[in-house]
């Protein structure tokens, strides 16, 4: 017979409420990522290097290092609807205050505030996915709100760049405002006002990781013959979120600096910058939308194809010259990469974070994710400086090759524990 307090009726899947947030982490992520886009204007604008407006992706992300876990402890039980429409709404104040700053020091201190508010919104949304769907629709949920991030790739950071070179960079951060504050809005009308909170023995994202991976999801229930559930634990959270600093090291070393590479040695007009940047962003929405089909049970396999995907697409767009179209496809293949990573690490987090300490978990990922963005961002930019842009690419598959290395040890390192059990 079916143990009902074992295996709870699983809920219907939240679209709108999933719809709404995924919304969010669009505005969120478009606002972060914009200098990448618009960087030439800026510097040209502000009349500072090129290295420097990419240092606004540092400290950005540092203001998140810095900020987000305090500030997720002080405002633990303040309801998260409130909570995501105050993180929307100072988003705005942010970015309008750096559509008006007149200096680049004015402008490093709205990239501060927005920074905080930041790191408490992806504290604060990765946490409430897990509120609002059961734990076998954990991937797929994660995989539609993290759709909106790459939606940002494909929609927002093109749009951006295209729009700032046609009406300056000015008019996209005040465009960026308003629409942050409809998504304000849409999430103040839209998301329940109180989500209910776990249980200590069982929580709406509890995971069973398969024994052969810390997070895999291969086996949900628990029956005859399965392994005993791996140990949840705070030690694995902070396994994984150095996996994800390393994996995000890597990535923004070069991807900060990617339109100087583009126009530089791969000779792109800059008026297919945008439909450059388009393109890598098609290609990491539809990898993220298809995360949850095709790695919900297989992470494992879902992580060792996204670095190959990254290191291949990375060499490609590095040694391929002038070879525009080839350094196109190569672009593309580093898109769908990151279109797969952030899904799957944030699945491995919620994996494996006590119940208990979910929002604080999630806090700390997101410290580690914005640390890899600050510290790509400043490497990549002392590499530009010091050795021009050739030195970029080869930096970033050393670094991925790392975390590479690093993912299948830890996966290796679990499946030895769980047969030793």
């Amino acid at each position: 017979m079916t143990n009902t307090a074992s295996s709870p009726e699983v809920r219907p899947m939240p679209w709108a409420q999933l719809l709404a947030l995924a919304s969010a982490t669009f505005m969120s992520v478009t606002i972060e990522m914009l200098p990448t886009g618009v960087m030439p204007m800026m510097s040209h604008d502000l009349q500072v290097s090129e290295s420097q407006i990419g240092m606004l992706m540092t400290i950005f992300a540092m203001s998140v290092v810095f900020t987000s876990t305090p500030l997720m402890y002080l405002l633990r039980h303040v309801p998260k609807r409130m909570l995501l429409v105050g993180v929307l709404s100072t988003f705005a104040i942010g970015t309008i205050g750096s559509a008006l700053a007149s200096s680049y020091a004015l402008l490093v201190v709205t990239r501060i505030i927005t920074g905080v508010a930041h790191g408490v919104f992806w504290a604060s949304v990765t946490a409430y996915v897990g509120h609002l769907v059961h734990r076998s629709q954990l991937t797929t949920a994660v995989s539609i709100t993290s759709g909106g991030g790459g939606l940002a790739f494909v929609l927002g950071v093109p749009l951006g760049t295209a729009l700032g070179q046609w009406l300056g960079w000015r008019t996209t951060f005040f465009v960026l405002a308003a629409l942050c504050l409809v998504v304000a809005a849409l999430l103040l009308r839209i998301m329940p006002a109180r989500v209910a909170e776990p249980q200590t023995d069982t929580a709406a994202i509890e995971i069973q990781p398969a024994p052969t991976a810390i997070g895999d999801t291969e086996r949900v229930g628990r029956g005859a013959g399965l392994p005993p559930r791996p140990k949840k634990s705070m030690r694995l959270v902070i396994l994984v979120c150095l996996l994800c600093g390393l994996t995000i090291t890597g990535h923004f070393t070069y991807y900060t600096y990617v339109s100087i590479q583009l126009l530089g040695p791969m000779q792109l007009p800059e008026q297919w910058l945008a439909i450059a940047l388009f393109g890598y962003g098609v290609m990491s929405s539809i990898a993220t939308f298809l995360t949850g089909s095709l790695f919900a049970n297989r992470s494992s396999l879902g992580f060792r194809i996204a670095y190959l995907l990254m290191l291949a697409g990375g060499a490609i767009v590095t040694f391929s010259g002038a070879n525009l179209w080839f350094g196109m496809l190569g672009l593309l293949c580093w898109g769908a990469a990151m279109g797969l990573m952030p899904t799957l690490l944030q699945s491995r987090l919620l994996a494996v974070a006590p119940s208990k300490h979910r929002d604080i978990a999630s806090a700390i990922y997101t410290s580690g994710f914005n640390l890899g963005i600050s510290s790509g961002a400043y490497f990549g930019g002392l590499l530009l400086d010091e050795f021009t842009i050739s030195a970029l690419g080869p930096a970033f598959i050393i670094i991925i090759g790392l975390a590479a290395a690093y993912s299948i040890t830890l996966d290796t390192v679990s499946a030895r524990r769980q047969l030793a059990q």
